[in-house]
């Protein structure tokens, strides 16, 4: 059985050190330790989530696509109710535990490896969708706009593209302050997750994240990733929609299908059709 503990810790010598890191530079994110916490931290969306995206899955007339798929928490549910969904991620680690997870369900998939701004435009699909603001990941705007390109371009003529981004109204909870969570796993190894959030600059919010495997008082393995998260200021996202192609965009409440966002939401859904 997998046991579960949180804790928190205030360690402010640290985050001074790090409130000056280059935020910019493109740093490995998703890697083994983190791989495995995130699925056994996150194994299914929320009811809310899930409904919201599957919405536009049971809709779909055409092949679906879920870039930035991870371990699959939605892909595979998906699958299992029927629908015939692919996916990729630029994970290799996210990838094997997708992977993992379908064998042993016995559930045929169509996922691989790729970075979305390298995306080849070859394969059209009807729906395109990205969840838990992960696109946000995508800092400058260059970059930005080469993933969207490379999702229009991927689009057949009159699909839709459905996803969420954090605005500037989203804060970190406790700048400064550590916080963790703790899994206990089978083998009586515990894998802890310590994150601490540093101070939005640029309208960049940078999360270190620390993943320790321990077993006893031995630390068996230790993973660093620095997370940024670009948080996009009014009327942003949507001048990189327009610029790349899209003439029709629609701002959803977060997950509340046909609501109108407020102004002051921290994440507001995009359905763009081509």
């Amino acid at each position: 059985m997998i046991k579960k503990s949180i804790y928190v810790v205030t360690i402010f010598s640290f985050f001074t050190q790090c409130s000056s890191i280059d935020t910019t530079r493109k740093l490995p994110l998703y890697l083994g330790l983190c791989a495995e916490f995130w699925d056994l931290d996150k194994p299914i969306p929320s009811k809310a989530e899930y409904t919201f995206f599957r919405k536009y899955v049971s809709q779909s007339r055409g092949p679906i696509l879920e870039p930035m798929c991870g371990t699959g928490r939605y892909l595979i549910r998906f699958l299992e109710e029927g629908f015939n969904v692919e996916g990729f991620d630029s994970s290799s680690f996210m990838l094997k535990e997708l992977r993992a997870k379908c064998t042993k369900k016995n559930l045929s998939f169509c996922v691989w490896e790729q970075c979305l701004e390298v995306v080849p435009n070859e394969e059209k699909y009807n729906l395109i969708f990205i969840p838990d603001t992960s696109f946000c990941i995508f800092l400058d705007d260059a970059h930005i706009k080469k993933c969207l390109q490379n999702l229009y371009a991927r689009l057949l003529p009159g699909g839709t593209f459905v996803f969420d981004v954090q605005t500037t109204y989203s804060k970190a909870e406790q700048p400064g302050v550590w916080c963790g969570q703790a899994y206990k796993r089978s083998d009586d190894t515990v894998l802890i997750e310590s994150t601490l959030p540093l101070p939005v600059q640029n309208s960049i919010l940078t999360l270190v994240m620390r993943y320790d495997l321990i077993k006893g008082s031995e630390i068996l393995k230790t993973e660093m990733e620095y997370y940024p998260i670009k948080l996009y200021k009014k009327g942003e996202m949507d001048n990189f929609l327009k610029e790349v192609g899209f003439k029709h965009i629609k701002k959803i409440k977060a997950h509340a299908y046909g609501r109108r966002p407020s102004p002051h939401d921290d994440i507001i859904v995009y359905e763009c059709k081509k």
